[in-house]
């Protein structure tokens, strides 16, 4: 199981800027900091007091917000990163020369240099609640990078996207590099939460419309892809996820199974349960000839 996650997929791997990779700093947080020096989260360039700058600015400059976030592979962000500035990825750039992102590919990229110092990584796909006052138990549609640490014997949840500022709107107290499970529950374990049926479903999601048992069956999926190496873009679908809409007649059972095998994917058993069924179940795996459909921002 930690060779697999050792191993660059077809998303994660850098490609042809392979290279860049070999002289990386070995601390958690000083990746963490080269991540964030490649990536501005599009929520969080809609005030110009959080840094500097905005959306119009960077369409002004003839840039395509929407095609940047749409970019799937981590090569092609590392070839517009480099289009707009070649500064090497430890220095230090102007802020408006970082791609358009979003949580997912902060967290794409900080696997992406784990799996390349050998490190066993993986996205997560689940709900953040350190986006709101823990009392509102509100969900928050979220990505992470968990990691093996030889040191502690356990895998480490790490929020890559968090630099000073965000963790001081947020008033974030704890680690980020170590972000304690109850405050991320991976899809596993948020739609438990969900089926426990004591918060209110439209606590879980993000927007207005993408909330609810609908975005916790989906975020099953998308974390299943994730275990499996297929680190998804935040609004993919496939599968059984066209059906959500019609979730009672689905039944709750299969899912209730599959997340608690997405829960207890650390042992071996479960783990390898989960790559058959991602791979051999039609209604989770990815189909022939599949493309992620492009979403306009």
């Amino acid at each position: 199981m930690l060779s697999f996650y050792k191993d660059q997929s077809k998303i994660s791997t850098p490609g042809k800027f392979k290279e860049i990779f070999d002289d990386l700093p070995d601390s958690i947080s000083d990746l963490c900091e080269i991540v964030q020096n490649t990536f501005n989260h599009i929520f969080w360039i809609q005030k110009v007091e959080n840094y500097g700058f905005t959306l119009k600015d960077i369409i002004e400059k003839g840039r395509n917000h929407s095609k940047e976030l749409n970019l799937r592979t981590l090569e092609e962000k590392l070839e517009l990163l480099f289009s707009l500035n070649d500064t090497p990825i430890t220095l230090p750039r102007d802020k408006i020369d970082r791609v358009v992102g979003n949580c997912r590919d902060f967290s794409l990229m900080l696997v992406s240099m784990l799996r390349h110092k050998g490190i066993p990584a993986r996205v997560r796909s689940g709900a953040g609640r350190y986006f709101y006052p823990l009392d509102l138990e509100r969900y928050e549609d979220h990505y992470v990078c968990e990691y093996w640490s030889e040191e502690n014997n356990r895998w480490i949840m790490v929020d890559p996207q968090l630099d000073e500022l965000q963790r001081k709107v947020l008033k974030i107290n704890f680690d980020t590099a170590d972000i304690p499970y109850e405050l991320f529950p991976d899809a596993g374990r948020t739609w438990r939460v969900f089926r426990k049926g004591n918060i209110d479903p439209h606590n879980f999601g993000i927007g207005d419309d993408w909330r609810g048992e609908v975005f916790v069956l989906n975020k099953l999926i998308m974390d299943l892809a994730c275990l499996n190496k297929v680190e998804v873009l935040a609004w993919e679908s496939w599968g059984i996820c066209h059906d959500v809409k019609n979730l009672e007649k689905l039944g709750y059972e299969d899912f209730d199974e599959l997340a608690e095998k997405i829960s207890k994917v650390n042992s071996p058993e479960a783990f390898f349960e989960l790559k058959n069924m991602f791979e051999n179940d039609s209604r989770y795996k990815v189909p022939e000839n599949y493309k992620p459909w492009f979403l306009e921002f």
